[in-house]
């Protein structure tokens, strides 16, 4: 079962073997969430291990989940991957395809078939399963999706990065007649600090929407407002919780956060 952590954060490994820049980013994020997902060659490039994280992350009692690209390693480097965020004491493992840029091995099992195999890999330990969906992208094709990812096993789900909530809604709606009750949802929200950084999703996030009105204040560098709008959002959610991606600016993640919390101590109050 997944800790009560309500908040979690995305660390994306650096393209060096330098952990002073892992360590720098979780000392911002000590305060402000319970977990954090490492990434796993981000964008399809070669990067930092995130192994190498694990213990930075224990140190600090964040909980690290692994993320592991299946899209890179044939079937013994993914088993590796995952017997070694095993034994370096992770909390979990979120399952990926991997990015589209770059070469692709593509020589490994699929999401579905690793998801099912890591009990027996992490032995005698165990890892908390994750996978990602898409709620913007082919409605039928994330749900039959979704749907074999539970039936492989998984105890949380996470977002592509939200924008437009209204679809969201939409989706989730659907989503709940797929996922077991005690899988826990993580709706990320992102922090798109500059023109450049928005242009970049855009072009290379598939089915990514940012409404208009939205687009044209993170072009105005309102990006740190629009992210606390965007937690609050999640936060008078029931149910769900807060994934933080945020893109270098580790630094404003606890005002983020906090825009989360005071909107769900807020819904509580309102419903009693």
């Amino acid at each position: 079962m997944f800790p009560a952590a309500a908040r979690s954060a995305e660390l994306s490994m650096p393209r060096t073997a330098e952990l002073h820049r892992v360590e720098r980013a979780l000392d911002h994020l000590v305060p402000t969430v319970g977990v954090v997902g490492l990434t796993d060659n981000h964008m399809g490039r070669p990067r930092l291990s995130p192994l190498a994280a694990i213990p930075a992350c224990l140190r600090r009692n964040l909980r690290p989940i692994v993320h592991l690209s299946c899209r890179d390693r044939n079937r013994l480097g993914q088993q590796q991957q995952v017997m070694g965020a095993s034994a370096l004491g992770a909390l979990g493992v979120l399952v990926v395809r991997g990015d589209k840029q770059g070469a692709v091995l593509d020589s490994g099992l699929s999401v579905i078939d690793t998801l099912a195999s890591i009990p027996e890999w992490a032995q005698p330990g165990s890892l908390l399963r994750g996978a990602v969906v898409n709620p913007f992208a082919s409605r039928s094709r994330e749900l039959r999706l979704l749907e074999r990812k539970a039936q492989a096993g998984v105890d949380f789900i996470q977002t592509q990065m939200l924008f437009d909530f209204d679809l969201f809604d939409d989706f989730l709606d659907d989503a709940r007649g797929v996922l077991p009750p005690e899988v826990v949802v993580f709706a990320s929200v992102g922090l798109v600090r500059s023109p450049r950084s928005l242009d970049f999703i855009l072009r290379s996030l598939p089915n990514c929407p940012v409404p208009e009105q939205m687009a044209s204040r993170l072009r105005a560098g309102e990006g740190v407002a629009v992210a606390e709008e965007l937690a609050a959002e999640v936060g008078r959610r029931p149910g769900l919780r807060l994934h933080l991606i945020p893109l270098g600016g580790e630094r404003h993640a606890a005002t983020i956060a906090q825009a989360f919390t005071d909107a769900r101590q807020a819904e509580a109050r309102a419903t009693g």
